[in-house]
């Protein structure tokens, strides 16, 4: 009797096409995988990553769910670190030139889904700028390919003391200034391990920037600050550990 039970369990498990069990043995072992063939011999052959393996159907003694744990619960809480590289499409000086962006978030998430870090990183507009920023990312809870939304709010801080202006007509050298950094983005994450995944993002990029512009030959006849709003589009690939 019960081996006509699991024999039936094994034909509606093969008939649904389920991609992985529980086999729970008599002997007290659990054989986790896929089966791949039941026969009239009263053997089942399951499969997984150790290859495959012979059962005696009576030696089953039951057949359960057995659901891989995901992404999001491999680890719940912990260190995380995020590496990206993005290229900014939009306005600026060289509109058709996209800028690079390099940054590292270093942080830490409470929950599988919200993380919380600082970064820092590398732009470059019409000079070197080092943008230093919070991040909030969401991942949503999906089990193969995890879609998230994020923000980042910081400033960028100028890495040039002055702006070179040699391109530009009756002007100088003038000095630079930090301005303000904002970027929200959507992208989905794709685990690639237990705890770590590559990223794909798109978003909005917001970078001000200003300097002191002296429009005539003599600097102590006037002086005015020139602001400049770099509203781009990013495009973003990172690869996350934890």
């Amino acid at each position: 009797m019960t081996v006509l039970f699991v024999m039936m369990s094994m034909h509606n498990i093969f008939a649904q096409k389920e991609t992985e069990k529980a086999f729970w043995l008599k002997s007290g072992e659990v054989v986790y995988g896929a089966l791949v063939q039941s026969d009239s011999l009263g053997y089942v052959f399951v499969e997984n990553s150790c290859g495959i393996r012979m059962l005696k159907a009576d030696e089953i003694e039951n057949v359960s769910e057995h659901r891989k744990a995901g992404f999001l619960e491999y680890k719940k809480r912990g260190y995380y670190n995020i590496s990206s590289l993005a290229l900014l499409f939009g306005e600026g000086k060289n509109d058709m030139v996209p800028v690079p962006s390099l940054t590292i978030v270093n942080g830490h998430y409470f929950t599988p889904h919200l993380f919380t870090g600082v970064g820092i990183g590398y732009e470059y507009y019409d000079w070197s700028v080092m943008p230093v920023f919070l991040e909030v990312k969401y991942l949503l809870n999906q089990r193969k390919f995890i879609p998230f939304a994020s923000l980042k709010i910081g400033m960028g801080i100028s890495m040039e003391k002055n702006r070179n202006a040699e391109d530009y007509y009756y002007d100088t050298d003038s000095k630079t200034y930090n301005g303000a950094m904002i970027s929200p983005e959507l992208g989905m994450l794709f685990p690639t391990g237990k705890n770590d995944a590559f990223l794909l993002s798109v978003g909005y990029h917001h970078q001000q920037l200003s300097y002191d512009s002296y429009p005539f030959w003599y600097q102590d006849i006037t002086k005015k600050r020139i602001y400049t709003n770099f509203n781009r589009i990013s495009l973003r690939v990172s690869y996350m550990f934890r």
